[in-house]
């Protein structure tokens, strides 16, 4: 129910770019996969990171073995929704991040 009031939302019709469809239907185009990098960071407070998530001491020099994702990062505006993002929508941003520390993280132990 809550998704079909979603739907009738006046101002989702009038913004929809794509017909509602089911995300497999063979009629609707193929899939697109788009590949996410980092390009920039836009901080709003919290630990200053570099572009592989680990945190930056007052000089600049990455801190031994920590590292940081997501908003405690400072993630947020112009990330993966957009420079006019709102409050609450950086899950994606957040997950991507948490992604690019992990393998950072993961990489430095490994050698």
């Amino acid at each position: 129910m809550g998704i079909r009031n979603a739907l009738a939302y006046p101002g989702d019709t009038l913004s929809r770019t794509a017909a509602i469809h089911k995300i497999l239907d063979s009629g609707a185009g193929p899939l697109i996969a788009v590949r996410l990098n980092i390009l920039t960071r836009k901080s709003l407070g919290g630990l200053q990171t570099d572009l592989s998530g680990r945190v930056l001491d007052a000089s600049g020099v990455p801190i031994a073995g920590l590292y940081a994702a997501g908003e405690v990062a400072g993630f947020g505006g112009g990330g993966v929704h957009g420079y006019r993002s709102l409050e609450g929508t950086f899950l994606g941003g957040c997950l991507f991040s948490g992604r690019t520390a992990g393998r950072a993280a993961a990489a430095a132990t490994a050698s």
